[in-house]
C-alpha cells in the first residue's frame, strides 16, 4: 500500500496507543499535515476517527468586570463586616449591586428585619465567594469544564458557553499489519517549484493529491458586519438618486431643534434625554428673529407655540440627536432647489441600553424636495428603499412629530414581534416658510442597527458592537443574506 511521509509518521506515532486526541497530534506535527494525512488513512481504512462535541466554559464580560470590582455578595459582605447594616445606607453605596448581592445573600440565611440587613451563614457565603473567584479566575486564564461551570451558568454574563468538536483516532487491524520496512520515509516532493518542473525526471516520487479530501478552511478577512451594511444603505440611497450630506456631531439646540419647530418645553430637550456640553454657540440674529417669530406666534395659519422662545436656550451645545440638522441647513441655505439628500451618520440620546436601545447609534436621514412631492411619494420612497435592502415585511403606523404634518412610523417584524423602525412625514410650513422653501419637502428618519438586527435575526442590538471573533471570522457576507 502506498503512503506518503505524512502518513506513515501519523502511524508510527500511533503504534501502541489506543485512541489518541488530534490535539496531541498537532503538538507534535504540522496541524495541516496531520489533518490530510488523518483523511487519507481513514479513506484507506488504516484508522479510525471517532468525532463528539465537547462543551467548555470562558469567562464572559461580566464575569471580567466582577473579578475587577468585586462580586455583589461580597461588595455587600465588606460592608455588613463594617457594621453598615441599614437597608436604606447599603443601596446609597451599592445601588444596583445591592438587589445583586442580597439575592445571592439570602441564600446563606439572609434575612431584613426593621430595615436591617442580618446574615444567618456568614462564613458558608465566604467560602462561596471564594469558590467563585477561584472559578473565574481558572475561566480567565483558560477553560473550565461543566462540573466546575454548573454553579455559576445561571449568572447571567459570569461565563460564555463554548462548544467544540473533540476528534480521536486510532489504527486499525489493517494499519498494524503493516512492517516497519514499509514504514521508511522516503524523498517524495511534497511541493512544486521551478527548479522541479525544469529537471523533472521518472526517479522523482511527487507525493499524491486528492482535491476532494479535507482541507482546513480559509477564513479570508471581512469589514466588520455594520461598516458593510453602511456602505450597503449608501449605494443603494446613492442608486435611487440622492446626494449625500455631511454634519458635525455637536451641534447647537437651535439647528437641533428650534429649527424644526420643537418648542423648547419638549421632553427630548431635558438633560435626561439629550447630551448636553458645555460652550455655547454663537447664533445669527436675522435667524433667530424668524424662529423666535414662529415659535412665539407662528406663521399665516398657524399660532405656534405661545410661549416666549429664548436664545439662550437655543444657543445650547449639544451631541446631535438626529442628522436632520444636516438636511435642513441644506434646504434653508438652497430654499430653491429641488433636491433629495441623505445622510448616514451617528446620532446620540440619553436612552437606557437594553435590547432594542443604543445611546450612540447609527440614523439614515433622507429627505425629498419638489412640487409634486406628496405624502404618497413619501410611503412609496420608504417601501423602495427597503426592499432594495432585503426587507419586505413592513408598515405604516400614523404618529406624531412636532416638525412633520402627516407623519407615521415605519414597523417591521424581529423574531415574530412588532419593532419601531423608524419615523417620516411631511414638513410642517413653520419649518420652511420662514426661508422661503416653496416646496413640499417629505422626510424620514430609520435606525440603521434595528435594520441590521433584522437582517442578521439579532436577538439583541448590543450584539453588533461585541465584536465576537469567532462571529466576525464565520459570518457570511450580506450579499449573500440579503
Amino acid at each position: 500500500m502506498e503512503l506518503t511521509n505524512g502518513e506513515k509518521r501519523v502511524i508510527k506515532y500511533l503504534r501502541g496507543k489506543d485512541y489518541v486526541d488530534t490535539e496531541d497530534l498537532f503538538k507534535v506535527m504540522d496541524r495541516n499535515e496531520v489533518a490530510s494525512s488523518i483523511s487519507w488513512l481513514k479513506e484507506k481504512k488504516l484508522v479510525n476517527v471517532n468525532e463528539k462535541p465537547i462543551k467548555f466554559y470562558t469567562i464572559g464580560n461580566e464575569g471580567k468586570a466582577v473579578l475587577k470590582r468585586g462580586l455583589p455578595e461580597e461588595n455587600l459582605l465588606k460592608y455588613y463586616d463594617q457594621n453598615v447594616r441599614s437597608l436604606q445606607e447599603l443601596e446609597r453605596i451599592l445601588a444596583d449591586d445591592l438587589r445583586y448581592g442580597l439575592a445571592q445573600v439570602f441564600k446563606f440565611g439572609g434575612r431584613i428585619e426593621d430595615g436591617k440587613l442580618r446574615i444567618g451563614d456568614v462564613e458558608g457565603l465566604r467560602r462561596s465567594i471564594s469558590s467563585i473567584n477561584e472559578i473565574l479566575l481558572r475561566a480567565q486564564n483558560g477553560i473550565i469544564d461543566e462540573a466546575e461551570a454548573s454553579g455559576l451558568k445561571q449568572r447571567k454574563g459570569f461565563l460564555n458557553e463554548k462548544t467544540k468538536m473533540e476528534r480521536t483516532v486510532r489504527l486499525t487491524d489493517l494499519a498494524k499489519s503493516i512492517t516497519d520496512a514499509e514504514l521508511e520515509e522516503s524523498g517524495e516532493i511534497n511541493q512544486i517549484d521551478p527548479s522541479i518542473i525544469e529537471n523533472f525526471d521518472g526517479n522523482m516520487r511527487l507525493r499524491p493529491y486528492d482535491v476532494s479530501m479535507y482541507a482546513p478552511r480559509y477564513l479570508p478577512g471581512k469589514i466588520h458586519p455594520l461598516s458593510e451594511f453602511i456602505s450597503n444603505v449608501r449605494e443603494v440611497m446613492l442608486e435611487m438618486g440622492f446626494h449625500e450630506l455631511k454634519g458635525n456631531i455637536v451641534e447647537s439646540a437651535f439647528w437641533d431643534m428650534d429649527m424644526l419647530f420643537i418648542p423648547q418645553d419638549h421632553p427630548a430637550r431635558d438633560m435626561q434625554d439629550t447630551f448636553y456640553v458645555e460652550g455655547r454657540a454663537n447664533l445669527r440674529s436675522d435667524m433667530t428673529r424668524k424662529v423666535k417669530k414662529v415659535h412665539e406666534r407662528g406663521i399665516r395659519g398657524s399660532i405656534g407655540w405661545q410661549y416666549e422662545w429664548s436664545e439662550e436656550e437655543a444657543s445650547k451645545l449639544l451631541l446631535r440627536t438626529h442628522t436632520t440638522p444636516n438636511t435642513i441647513r441644506y434646504l434653508v441655505e438652497n430654499p430653491g432647489e429641488k433636491c433629495k439628500i441623505f445622510s448616514v451618520e451617528k446620532i446620540f440620546r440619553r436612552e437606557n441600553v437594553d435590547s432594542k436601545h443604543l445611546a450612540e447609534f447609527t440614523q439614515v436621514e433622507g429627505v425629498i424636495a419638489g412640487n409634486r412631492v406628496t405624502f404618497g411619494v413619501l410611503m412609496s420612497t420608504l417601501k423602495e428603499f427597503y426592499h432594495r435592502i432585503g426587507v419586505d415585511d413592513i408598515w405604516f403606523k400614523p404618529s406624531y412629530f412636532p416638525y412633520t404634518e402627516p407623519s407615521l412610523e415605519v414597523h417591521g417584524k424581529w423574531m415574530d414581534k412588532d419593532m419601531e423602525l423608524g419615523g417620516a412625514g411631511m414638513y410642517r410650513p413653520e419649518v420652511l416658510k420662514p426661508w422661503g422653501i416653496k416646496y413640499n419637502v417629505a422626510a424620514w428618519g430609520l435606525g440603521l442597527e434595528r435594520l441590521l438586527m433584522m437582517v442578521l435575526n439579532f436577538d439583541d442590538i448590543r450584539d453588533i458592537y461585541k465584536n465576537d471573533l469567532s462571529f466576525l471570522k464565520e459570518r457570511k457576507l450580506l450579499k449573500d443574506v440579503l
